[in-house]
């Protein structure tokens, strides 16, 4: 599993967006140098702008780049105002030393010669920045993605019965998404257009305080703004992840059940279900938008009011020449106008960064759930199996329901069948899904070689075994690497051996490509006995010492069956095999026959000791072949066998 600062628990106390931000850490010295870039744009940035009093005194001859002509005379001023005084001759100063000359054009040339090197010199910087901002980010969402993918692998059967797909596939793919947006905008602008506003800010004060701080009358209404925007976007994001996590469940179910929703005739059912939730969707949608989209007019207009204001005290004051002079007001508008943009960023990153509060606490949500089956301390690697497995006293239920099965006791010398049978809803199932440890037992203990399942690791105990169940699972790749799963450097010849003992090999190499077949999602280009023969070819070629069948020809046709059953026959050969069968004759051969009940075993014994008691599995049999006699065993026999 993925390592990151989320693998502790950090309970529900837990601030999600500071859980999230530890994961930058390992990226300090990257974020560092970002940091220092970003001061540089918005030294130049703000230079830049210092550049047009210069440029409207050179077009217009008033020369006013001289700290001589200053508006406010510093040796009669004091305090705050005297230091914005002196901060603004000293600018000016400098920018007077280094641009002005005697000649107006050579002035001018200047100008321009400077502004093309802080632009460029700007624009390199800002792109140094982002370049390194998004490595960051990039590298921050893939280990978020491969821990929840990870996490999700780890956890017991149980979670992914109570939890929709949809919802599991959301937090994946929309939540994380959402997440690399916020740190988009983060990263980009959190720093970049504070630190902006506040040098634009600066240069206002020290152009004119008076005018900042009248402009700056609106500040507390834009605050409040922000703050209503902050707590309905977390609201409205939750609503609209959950109504999103339906729609995905919707779309996974149909698609994936196409067959079903064709023969049923129930395409316009499915269509009018997805529109229900796509509905609910675009309400959630809608709700946020209207929200989010509205902070940025009602802010701009506050922005406005303060610009009028600020356009006729200043106007006023040029205009009797009592305060600014034009090219410094001139300045002063542009600042003004400059700020907009950084201004409303901030906007847009408030609402980022408040649906990314959201996504957070819903990735870690899912993070947090705890792993119920896992290797416990002390727990070694399973490195043989060689005398057998024994169910002690198995007791199990889900959760907090009811009992599922009770007192199993049950044992499988190493190198025999043990067939359980019995109704629909008995347990079977779980008994299987136990040995694997796809959950664990609630009481007793399952024994292999005499030590508790729970005493080895998951990873080595399921390396010992081979799944073959009903529903079988394949992927949407080539032949070989569905048999070779989890073995991308596999033998040819290893291949063949397994193919050519589930009797797959034959379909194998009549397909176009043969063994480098694309087959379709879960195997659909298969029928349905070839996806279990090429199941079975998966077990043989994993080659496991224990093996597991769960229903593995209840769903096959009679030709299919046979085949199925003889690739079964070669793979139970000297392997110990734990089988749940519904077609009784397909067990007849089991070394031992284990009937399941209402969560116990109530009876046991091979085929014909069973038959003989008169109990539950004649009865089963006997409704099975109620045209047969029950003593016809030569016709049994003609039938196939495991």
């Amino acid at each position: 599993m993925a390592t990151g600062p989320a693998t502790t628990r950090g309970g529900k106390g837990s601030r999600p967006l500071l859980r999230f931000l530890a994961y930058a850490r390992p990226y300090r010295r990257h974020l560092l140098v970002s940091m220092l870039m970003t001061v540089f744009f918005v030294v130049l940035s703000a230079a830049l702008i210092w550049l047009v009093g210069p440029l409207v005194g050179t077009l217009f001859g008033t020369h006013v780049l001289s700290p001589s002509t200053v508006s406010l005379p510093v040796a009669n001023t004091g305090g705050v105002a005297g230091f914005l005084a002196h901060a603004k001759t000293t600018v000016l100063g400098w920018m007077h030393d280094l641009i002005v000359r005697p000649d107006p054009l050579a002035t001018l040339a200047r100008l321009c010669v400077a502004v093309l090197l802080i632009s460029l010199l700007k624009n390199l910087v800002l792109y140094a920045q982002t370049f390194i901002v998004a490595l960051v980010q990039q590298r921050l969402i893939r280990v978020l993605r491969d821990q929840l993918f990870a996490h999700f692998h780890d956890l017991s059967l149980a979670y992914f019965t109570r939890t929709r797909t949809g919802l599991i596939i959301s937090r994946v793919a929309h939540d994380v998404r959402i997440l690399n947006d916020m740190l988009d905008l983060g990263f980009s602008h959190l720093l970049r257009d504070p630190l902006l506003v506040l040098a634009l800010l600066g240069s206002l004060f020290v152009i004119s305080w008076q005018l900042t701080l009248l402009a700056l009358l609106v500040l507390p209404l834009s605050v409040a703004a922000m703050a209503i925007v902050w707590r309905y976007m977390r609201r409205y994001s939750r609503r609209s992840q959950e109504r999103m996590a339906d729609l995905n469940s919707i779309l996974e179910e149909s698609v994936g059940g196409v067959r079903v929703v064709k023969a049923f005739g129930m395409e316009e059912y499915e269509v009018a279900r997805f529109g229900q939730a796509n509905r609910a969707y675009y309400r959630a949608m809608v709700k946020m938008a209207r929200v989010r989209l509205g902070s940025s007019p009602v802010n701009e207009f506050l922005g406005t009011v303060a610009g009028v204001a600020i356009l006729w005290f200043g106007g006023r004051a040029v205009l009797s020449g009592s305060g600014l002079s034009p090219s410094e007001f001139l300045t002063y508008i542009f600042l003004m106008f400059s700020m907009i943009q950084p201004v409303k960023a901030l906007a847009n990153v408030h609402a980022k960064i408040a649906e990314g509060q959201a996504a957070a606490e819903r990735f870690f949500d899912a993070l947090d759930t705890p792993i119920e089956v896992q290797d416990l301390p002390g727990a070694r690697p399973l490195d043989s199996f060689t005398h057998g497995i024994v169910y002690d006293n198995v007791g199990f239920h889900y959760g907090r329901g009811a009992w599922v099965l009770r007192q199993i006791n049950l044992s499988i010398p190493r190198g025999q069948s043990v067939a359980l049978v019995g109704p629909s809803g008995g347990g079977k199932s779980t008994l299987c899904d136990l040995l694997a440890r796809f959950y664990d037992p609630v009481e007793g203990a399952i024994r292999l070689d005499g030590a508790d399942l729970r005493a080895f690791t998951v990873r080595s105990l399921r390396a010992h075994l081979g799944v073959v169940t009903q529903d079988v699972v394949l992927f949407n790749d080539t032949v070989a690497k569905n048999i070779a799963y989890g073995c991308p450097d596999a033998d040819p010849a290893r291949l063949r051996r397994a193919a050519e003992a589930a009797f797959a090999l034959e379909f194998i190499d009549a397909m176009p490509e043969g063994f480098d077949t694309v087959i379709g999602p879960r195997g659909a280009k298969l029928s349905g006995g070839q996806r279990q023969r090429l199941a079975i070819a998966r077990a043989i070629f994993k080659d496991p010492p224990i093996l597991i069948f769960d229903e593995a020809t209840s769903a096959l046709d009679t030709e299919s069956e046979f085949a199925v059953q003889r690739a079964i026959d070669n793979l139970l050969r000297d392997r110990t095999a734990l089988i749940v069968a519904h077609r009784l004759s397909t067990v007849r051969n089991a070394d031992l026959i284990a009937v399941v009940d209402g969560g116990r075993i109530i009876e046991r014994g091979r085929h014909d000791e069973l038959l003989a008691r008169g109990g539950l599995y004649r009865r089963l049999y006997e409704m099975q072949f109620a045209e047969e006699p029950v003593a016809a065993d030569n016709d049994v026999a003609s039938r196939p066998v495991l």
